[in-house]
C-alpha cells in the first residue's frame, strides 16, 4: 500500500491538474506532495530494517521484467529524501510568476512518481523506465519554461541524459543474456561474471550515472542548465534528480561488477576530485549567484562520488549522508538567490551589497544557511563530510587531502558571496522588504533539519549501516 500511495499519489494529482486547469494549482500540488511526505514518514517510522518488499508482480517474464517495488534503508532514504523536499520545490513557486501554473506544478509531480518509481525499484528494467521517465517532465520544463539560450540548453542536456540512459539499457540487455532473463537485482548480483567482462562493462552501467551527478569530464551540460532552468527546475535537478546517479551506482554497478569497481575505482576517484576542485575554483570566479550556486554543486557532488567509491563503510554511508545533507543545502541555497533575485530584479553579484540594513532578517536566515553549506561542526553537512574524508583517507592521504581542499574552497567563496551580497554599506534602496512570513515558513524548517540532524544524525546513520555492510561483506570488502 506505502508503494502504490507514493506512486498515485503525485502521479494522478499531476493527471488532474493536466486535465482540469485548475486556478489553485499550486495549493493542490502542495497538497498532494504533503501528503506524499505523510506516507513517507508513516513508511520511516514502521520501518524496522532489511529489504522490504511491497510488491512483487509477473509482468513480462519474457524480457526479464517484473513489477518488483520496495527499499532497504538506503532505498527508504532516497525516498524520504525525495518526500522531504518536493514540498519545498514546489512551495518555493509562491511569489513567483509562471506561466501556466497548472501545468508547470503537474510537471514536477510526475517527476516526483517517476523519482518515488526509481527509488523503489527492484527489477533493474523497472529501475530504468523510471529512470528515463524523469527525463520527459524536466525536458519540458526546461523548454517551455527556462531561460535565455534554452532550446540549445536543454537539448545539449537531453542528449547528454539519453545518451548515458542508451549505455545503461545496453549493459542491462547484456546482464538479462548473461542469465535466465531474471532482472531483479538480487539475481544480477548474483551472476559472477569474469573479470575482464566486469571491466568494460563497468562504463556501460556507470556512464549514465556518471552523466547524472555529474562528475569530469561528464559535466559540461550542468552549468548552464542549472542557470537557464526555472528556480524549482534547478532545485528539483540539484536536490533529487542527481541523487539517483548514487543510488543507481550502489543499486547497479557495486553488487554487479565488484572487478570493474575494483579496476576503475581510483581513475573515478581522481576524475570526481577533479571535478569537485575545479567547480570550487569556477564558483569562486562567479559574478552571477545563481551560476556559482550552480559551480558549487557540482563541487559537492564531486566529493560525494569520490567518497562513494572510497567503497568502506565510512565512504559509502557518508556519501548517502551527504546526499541528504546536499538536498537541503541546494533547495535553501537556491530559495535564497530567488528571494535576492525577487527583491533586486537581478542575479548580478556586482548590484548587490549592503542588504542588511533593509532586510536583516533575511541576512540572519541566509547566513544560517551558509554555516550549513561551509560544513561547520554541528551541522547536518559536516557530519557527511567528514565520514566522506575518513572514507578517502582508508584509501589514499592524498585523495582525502584533495577532498578536504574543497571545504576550504568552500568555505572562500560562500563566505565571499555573503559579503557581496548582505554586507557593505546599506543598500541605496532602503525599500527593499525584509524577509516575511513565506520566507520563514520556508526556510525555518530546512535550516532546523541541518542543525538537528547535525547534532543527532542517528536516524540518518541507522538507516545506512545495515545495507552498507551487508553490501560490503557479500563482496568481502573490509
Amino acid at each position: 500500500m506505502i508503494a502504490a500511495l507514493l506512486l498515485l499519489i503525485p502521479f494522478l494529482t499531476a493527471l488532474v491538474l493536466v486535465a482540469a486547469r485548475p486556478a489553485q494549482a499550486r495549493p493542490i500540488a502542495l497538497v498532494s506532495s504533503l501528503a506524499s511526505l505523510a506516507v513517507v514518514l508513516y513508511a520511516w517510522i514502521g520501518y524496522s530494517g532489511g529489504m522490504v518488499i511491497h510488491y512483487d508482480l509477473d509482468w513480462v517474464n519474457a524480457w526479464g521484467l517484473r513489477f518488483v517495488v520496495g527499499y532497504d534503508g538506503i532505498g527508504l532514504l532516497m525516498v524520504i529524501l525525495t518526500g522531504v523536499v518536493f514540498p519545498f520545490i514546489i512551495g518555493a513557486g509562491y511569489g513567483q510568476a509562471v506561466d501556466r501554473p497548472a501545468q508547470f506544478n503537474a510537471l514536477l509531480l510526475f517527476t516526483q512518481a517517476f523519482l518515488f518509481l526509481v527509488f523503489q525499484a527492484q527489477n533493474a528494467l523497472l529501475f530504468y523506465i523510471g529512470y528515463e521517465l524523469t527525463l520527459i517532465p524536466m525536458f519540458f520544463l526546461l523548454l517551455l519554461w527556462g531561460g535565455e539560450g534554452r532550446r540549445a540548453i536543454t537539448m545539449r542536456f537531453f542528449i547528454y541524459t539519453l545518451f548515458g540512459g542508451l549505455a545503461l539499457l545496453f549493459g542491462i540487455v547484456y546482464l538479462l543474456t548473461q542469465g535466465n532473463g531474471n532482472g531483479d537485482f538480487t539475481a544480477l548480483a548474483q551472476l559472477s561474471l569474469p573479470a575482464n567482462t566486469q571491466v568494460w562493462l563497468f562504463w556501460a552501467l556507470f556512464l549514465a550515472f556518471a552523466i547524472k551527478l555529474p562528475i569530469f569530464p561528464f559535466h559540461s551540460w550542468q552549468p548552464g542548465t542549472y542557470y537557464m532552468a526555472p528556480l524549482q527546475g534547478t532545485m528539483v535537478l540539484g536536490a533529487v534528480l542527481l541523487k539517483m546517479g548514487l543510488y543507481g551506482v550502489y543499486k547497479l554497478v557495486f553488487p554487479i561488477v565488484p572487478a570493474g569497481v575494483e579496476h576503475w575505482r581510483t581513475t573515478v576517484i581522481v576524475l570526481a576530485l577533479i571535478g569537485a576542485v575545479y567547480g570550487g575554483i569556477i564558483a569562486f570566479r562567479q559574478n552571477d549567484f545563481k551560476r556559482l550556486v550552480a559551480f558549487s554543486s557540482l563541487s559537492h557532488v564531486g566529493v560525494m562520488c569520490a567518497g562513494l567509491f572510497a567503497w568502506n563503510a565510512y565512504g559509502i554511508s557518508g556519501s548517502f549522508y551527504q546526499a541528504f545533507a546536499h538536498a537541503i543545502l541546494v533547495v535553501s541555497m537556491f530559495y535564497i538567490v530567488g528571494a535576492v533575485q525577487e527583491r533586486m530584479g537581478t542575479t548580478d553579484l556586482g548590484a548587490m551589497g549592503g542588504l542588511k540594513g533593509p532586510a536583516p532578517r533575511l541576512a540572519a536566515l541566509f547566513l544560517l544557511v551558509v554555516v550549513n553549506a561551509i560544513a561547520l561542526p554541528f551541522t547536518q553537512s559536516f557530519v557527511g563530510e567528514w565520514l566522506m574524508f575518513a572514507g578517502l583517507w582508508q584509501v589514499d592521504g592524498w585523495l582525502s587531502f584533495f577532498a578536504l581542499t574543497t571545504i576550504v574552497l568552500g568555505a572562500i567563496y560562500v563566505l565571499y558571496t555573503y559579503q557581496r551580497v548582505m554586507l557593505g554599506p546599506d543598500h541605496a534602496n532602503a525599500a527593499l522588504k525584509d524577509a516575511g512570513t513565506r520566507d520563514h515558513l520556508y526556510l525555518v524548517p530546512l535550516i532546523a533539519t541541518t542543525l538537528i540532524l547535525g547534532v543527532y544524525p542517528g536516524p540518518i546513520l541507522d538507516l545506512l549501516d545495515a545495507p552498507v555492510q551487508q553490501l560490503l561483506s557479500s563482496l568481502s570488502v573490509h
